[in-house]
């Protein structure tokens, strides 16, 4: 079952925000609360100092270092046929937390989860369904990205100046700017998160995603996500879930099953993945728009 909301002080959280920048938070030397060393990280978790310190952080920042915890986490996994991983949550980080800060001000009531970064979007921009437009001249996100190690000769990273277009995220964005728009007005009652931030590649570029893994690699993978997906929900606190797909859909009924979740304190629903390799999605913009309102979003997406 979610947890009841976090009360929390505004003013101190929109001065945290304020002074909270790369700079103060180096990503690349991680905070010691996701210190590899896990009796040291039970240490800390367990210390009232560092309790009290964490509940009164942004929420965005809760968020973004539940993700960095979630991305150590799948590096210990071993994927089978996966040669590369790109992770833009961290060589990406100026504009991933760029639109947590500036979108996820607090707990939204439709939650949109995606499944994990595409090559030409998130990879590309820190946002999830990350279309380069949209992030750059819609929702007017910045920041410098620097280069995934490896990097696929194949899927060059190249930040806000990729000439390349994410087809699914341009149908996802361009379908609520069209619906909604000044972005304002779409987050101001939504958001959307990938359950995985993780993008997967073989040698020869070809994308993996989770739901093409095998075997072990694959379930060790789903158990480390469900377990990170339940934390991440008890901080959204959404009164509904929108899995974008099936896969994703299937990752929250697994919380449900496990009784992670409760159904009764959350509607939970699905809409078609916008992916054009989809069958019979040629369409997908007007069937989702149909959804919306069938399934009672679209005044979620009104000023």
């Amino acid at each position: 079952m979610l947890r009841k909301k976090l009360k929390l002080n505004d003013k101190s959280e929109a001065e945290q925000s304020q002074e909270f920048t790369l700079r103060s938070f180096n990503v690349k030397s991680k905070p010691k609360l996701h210190s590899s060393n896990s009796e040291e990280s039970k240490q800390l978790l367990s210390s009232p100092a560092t309790e009290s310190a964490v509940l009164h952080q942004p929420l965005w920042k809760r968020v973004y270092q539940l993700e960095l915890q979630l991305c150590e986490a799948l590096k210990q996994v071993t994927l089978g046929d996966v040669a590369v991983t790109y992770n833009p949550i961290e060589y990406a980080a100026e504009l991933h937390i760029a639109y947590l800060q500036k979108f996820l001000d607090g707990p939204k009531p439709v939650l949109f989860l995606g499944m994990n970064p595409g090559p030409w979007g998130m990879c590309q921009t820190g946002v999830p369904f990350g279309y380069i437009p949209a992030v750059r001249d819609w929702m007017q996100l910045r920041g410098q990205v620097s280069k995934p190690n490896p990097e696929l000769e194949s899927r060059p990273v190249d930040g806000l100046n990729c000439t390349r277009a994410e087809q699914s995220g341009k149908r996802w964005w361009d379908l609520f700017q069209s619906l909604c728009g000044e972005p304002e007005v779409f987050f101001r009652n939504c958001f959307v998160f990938n359950i995985c931030p993780l993008a997967f590649f073989h040698t020869t570029g070809r994308n993996i995603t989770p739901a093409d893994l095998k075997g072990t690699s694959k379930t060790r993978l789903q158990e480390i996500c469900t377990t990170y997906l339940k934390e991440a929900l008890e901080l959204l606190q959404p009164a509904i879930i929108v899995s974008v797909g099936r896969y994703t859909e299937d990752r929250v009924k697994a919380l449900v099953k496990q009784k992670l979740l409760d159904p009764n304190s959350v509607q939970l629903k699905c809409i078609p993945h916008p992916s054009p390799r989809s069958v019979n999605n040629t369409n997908w913009t007007e069937k989702a728009s149909l959804w919306l309102t069938g399934n009672g979003i679209m005044p979620y997406l009104k000023a």
